[in-house]
């Protein structure tokens, strides 16, 4: 790539020097690059946030963009820095259970990073290592060059519970606007419902319907669609249904089939 790109997923915020820091030394090592941030804002620490991120934004970029994800980056022996190639993305972050989340056994390929860092402390990886790496790629270097074969820790960070008529379904991603993202694809909720009418329990409530657009309901009112994700999505048209009904992360909702 004659102009490479370098996408940023971290938990920094805007408040401090962390992405300028990085911003600067990746335009200092890549002639040409582009970096692009894709969000700074993760909740500290919370890699689930992360995960969902990466999933559903850096696919949307050409082959061969290299994707820095520095969020709770604390390495140990257990949760070594990784490089990850997947679909010829390269994807470079701490193996804490999250690239194994993203991409489950689908990647090309992972090498645990062997490269020396550029001070002898170890609390802004994405400065002292990640951005020497990214060079590294940028330049052509291979995933010989940079580590030895790893085997990613596959982990499932949220279950959906699933039987023939009931399916507990937790929710993955809260967005800005308080919407509620279900950790199931439309298309497999498809699969599940085989045509039958349903009802989903969100606290007190219950809806039995997928709305093509917030516009199918009044203000305020609750509705259940589909993000541009492809997940099941709980919104409130015109609020949060984060705020307005408590509902958050790891929190379930119920969906019940009715055989005819």
């Amino acid at each position: 790539m004659d102009s490479p790109i370098v996408t940023l997923i971290t938990d920094w915020g805007d408040r401090d020097f962390f992405a300028g820091k990085v911003k600067g030394k990746l335009y200092s090592y890549i002639p040409g690059v582009r970096v692009v941030d894709i969000t700074h804002n993760i909740d500290p620490f919370q890699s689930l946030k992360a995960i969902f991120v990466a999933q559903n934004a850096c696919m949307d970029f050409p082959k061969g963009t290299i994707h820095i994800i520095d969020v709770n980056s604390s390495e140990t022996a257990e949760t070594p820095f990784v490089v990850v190639e997947y679909r010829e993305h390269f994807f470079i972050c701490i193996d804490n259970g999250m690239p194994g989340a993203i991409f489950g056994r689908d990647y090309t390929r992972a090498v645990m990073v062997d490269v020396p860092q550029e001070t002898d402390f170890f609390t802004f990886a994405a400065a002292d290592l990640f951005c020497k790496v990214a060079s590294m790629l940028a330049q052509g270097a291979s995933l010989d060059d940079i580590g030895s074969q790893y085997e990613l820790d596959i982990r499932t960070p949220l279950l959906t519970d699933v039987s023939s008529d009931v399916i507990k379904v937790p929710v993955i991603h809260v967005d800005i606007y308080g919407n509620a993202y279900l950790n199931m694809k439309y298309s497999e909720f498809e699969r599940l419902r085989r045509g039958r009418p349903f009802t989903m329990l969100v606290r007190e409530t219950l809806l039995n319907k997928v709305c093509h657009s917030y516009a199918d309901v009044r203000s305020g009112d609750l509705l259940l669609t589909v993000s541009s994700t492809g997940n099941l999505q709980v919104a409130i048209r015109e609020g949060s249904v984060e705020q307005l009904f408590g509902l958050g992360v790891f929190h379930t909702v119920t969906i019940t089939f009715k055989n005819n």
